[in-house]
Formats: structure tokens, sequence, C-alpha cells
């Protein structure tokens, strides 16, 4: 089968987890025998080069006109971020995206007719949306569409509290009502996205999954705690320090180890000053890095306030790490409490102290749920056993496609 994802993010550079999921996705595809494409609209700054194979997964990556020269690569910088702002509130955002995302479609529509595309697959989160203040339309195009539900901008702002910008909210609407079929990487995010936009169709659940990493051969140390993640409120680092302060208290042996980029100044603040030296901000680290830290530490924190279907805490659970996951969202979708992790409430703050003090104190129950968790990684949440699945789906999409039209 041939399969086009359209994405912004492939790695490397500045990806989340859909740029994750797609590269993991897109080359155990490869392995099983399938060709994999990779095209998208890249954010400013992004870098990277335009053309690349990795693994065998051919990747493009197109750029808007104002993002030429303009931005340092990947340095997200405050000279990039004035430049950009500048941009967003001036006209020539505006048309620049509206002829970018043109010309993107035009380069998807050759590549399907030049390659003999099967199937395209497309998040429902899309930049370029947020660039525009006009309404932008996907074009139908001769193959079938799958819209993946990753949690959308209008999705993550009603799960945040925060109003819904109509703009973005007209456009990701229409995105999903042009769409063959929709799938979601957790049930939590189908069941919350379609309220929000309306939907009434099938919607197959395709969790995330990972490919299942070799556990390097370390010590556990029975004090370090890691948090990786985006340092930003909806991943709960806030509430995470502010409780921080009482583990130290009770365990002043104790580290934090912090992966992930954001403004650490705004962290620091919240942490007393004894607790302060045990915090340690790594920044971003490779993969092959962090599963390593992970193999090592006595526990890792994932206190969100909002998910669709996270990748760190899967991670962390494969290399028999101990997890203590968000109770909100999607985290009973992979955590069953003091089974294979803990679950905690964001805004309990002695409550995300208490799971990581019983993780620190109880040895018995934390290799009960570590081991837990590494199995239901492996039978579960594996990427082999994900690509099969994915497979089957897209057959059944594009037979309904062929019988429909």
């Amino acid at each position: 089968m041939k399969i086009l994802f359209i994405c912004e993010e492939y790695p490397p550079g500045r990806n989340g987890g859909i740029g994750t999921m797609v590269k993991t996705l897109g080359r155990e595809l490869v392995r099983q025998g399938h060709s994999v494409y990779v095209a998208g609209l890249y954010p400013h700054g992004y870098g990277q080069k335009d053309y690349e194979e990795d693994h065998g997964v051919k990747v493009w990556r197109l750029r808007y006109v104002t993002d030429k020269g303009l931005f340092n690569s990947n340095a997200g910088t405050f000279k990039d971020k004035t430049i950009f702002r500048l941009l967003k509130y001036s006209l020539l955002l505006q048309l620049d995206t509206l002829y970018s995302v043109g010309k993107m479609f035009r380069f998807i529509s050759n590549l399907v007719q030049k390659e003999q595309i099967d199937i395209i697959e497309c998040p429902d989160w899309n930049t370029f949306f947020q660039n525009s203040f006009a309404t932008i339309s996907f074009p139908r195009l001769s193959v079938p569409l799958v819209i993946k539900f990753n949690g959308s901008h209008s999705y993550f702002r009603q799960e945040l509290g925060l109003p819904v910008k109509q703009y973005v909210y007209h456009s990701e609407k229409k995105l999903l009502t042009t769409a063959t079929a929709l799938c979601s990487v957790s049930r939590y995010t189908a069941q919350k996205t379609a309220v929000l936009f309306g939907l009434d169709r099938p919607i197959k659940i395709l969790y995330n999954c990972i490919n299942l990493p070799e556990q390097p051969s370390v010590s556990r140390s029975n004090n370090k705690i890691i948090f990786t993640g985006t340092l930003t409120y909806k991943k709960g680092i806030f509430s995470l320090l502010k409780a921080w302060n009482e583990v130290y208290a009770s365990h002043p042996d104790a580290t934090l180890d912090i992966y992930g980029k954001g403004d650490t100044a705004a962290l620091e603040v919240l942490l007393t000053p004894a607790a302060r030296s045990s915090v340690h901000f790594k920044g971003h680290v490779s993969q092959e890095i962090l599963f390593s830290e992970l193999s090592a530490a006595t526990a890792a924190v994932f206190p969100s306030y909002s998910e669709c279907f996270a990748l760190a805490p899967l991670e962390a659970m494969a290399v028999g790490c101990a997890v203590i996951n968000t109770s909100r969202s999607s985290g009973h979708e992979l955590v069953t409490d003091k089974e294979n992790g803990l679950l905690i409430d964001p805004d309990d703050i002695p409550g995300i102290a208490d799971a990581i003090h019983l993780l620190l104190t109880n040895d018995t129950l934390r290799k009960k749920i570590a081991e837990n968790g590494k199995r239901t990684i492996e039978q579960q949440f594996n990427i082999t056993a994900s690509v099969r699945d994915h497979i089957l789906y897209y057959d059944e999409v594009i037979k309904t496609m062929r019988h429909v039209t």
C-alpha cells in the first residue's frame, strides 16, 4: 500500500507527538513492505532539509514564502518571535498562508497522481489554520482522506477553558466534513471532538504506539524522578513544581530531572530556595538519552491537564519506569490506578506529592506497577501490531470509497 501522511513536524526539528508518531508509524510501515510519503507546510524557522529519505520514508518539507531568510533555524529566539508576531498581525502572513497552503495542496495533488497514492492521513491539528483568518478548505482528492484526531487547536482551547477562536474552528470543521473517514488516538479525544464539532460519524480508535526500546543495562536509582514534556501549563509542570516543594521537605536526597523546552525562569520561582538545587532543567534531548535516563529513574510524572494520548508515559512504561499519570482526559485509557501506574489530578498538589512519596518509599508497589506497565506497552501499544491495525483500517476505508463511487 502507498500511504501519504500530511505532517508539518517530521523529526528532527521542533516536533511534538504527531511528528514522532508519524516517524515511528512510517518507518514500521516501510519495514512491513509498504511505501510511505510525508509532506507538509512547515512552521516558520523549523529548518531541516526540504527533502530527505528516512529509513525509506520519503519526506518533503514545504515552506512559507515569508520563512526564507527571516528566521534562525530551530532557534525560537526573541527576534524570531517578534518577527513572527509582526507578520501575523499584518496582511503579509495572511496572504502568504493562503498562497503557501494552495501551493501545498497542488503539490499533494501532483504527488498523489505521480506516485499512485492509495490513501492520505492528516491530523486535525494544522498550524496554517491558525495563521489565516480566512477559512481554509481542503480540496476533494481522488483518494480517501483520513483525519486522525490528535487534538485540534479548538479541542485544546476548550479543554483548558479558553475561548475557541472561530476562524480556526471553521477551518477545522471544514476539514472534518471533507474527510472520507475519521479516527482518533483515544476514545476520550474521539468523544470530545465529536461533541465539539457536532459529528455523527463512526470514529475508529487507533492508539498511539511506540517501538519497544532496548533496555539499557543500568541500575535504577531510588531517588530520581523525571518529567518529560513541553514546559507549559497544559502539561502540569507548574503543579508538579509546587508539589515538589513538599516532596523535597520529606526527601532532601531526591532529585527532579525535567526534560523539555520552555521558559525555565517562570518555573524556578515556584520552588523554595531549599528545593531549587534538587531540580535540574535538562532541556530537549534525543530519544536514546531519554530512554537511558528513564531506565535509571525511580519514577516519571505526567500531571497533564489535557492530553489526547501522550507518548511520554508510554516511553517511560516501556523501559520499566514506574509512571504517575494524569487522571484527566485519556489517562484512564492507559493507566489503571495502582496496577500499572498511579493516577493523580493535576489540581491536587498534595496528591501529586503523596504519589511521588509513595513510589520513593514503597519498593514493592513501585516494582509491581513498573513491571505491569512494561507488560502493558508490550501487549497493547506495540507499533508492530499497530501498523497491522492501521493497514486493515486503511483497506476498509479504500474499499468503502470504491463502493460509494
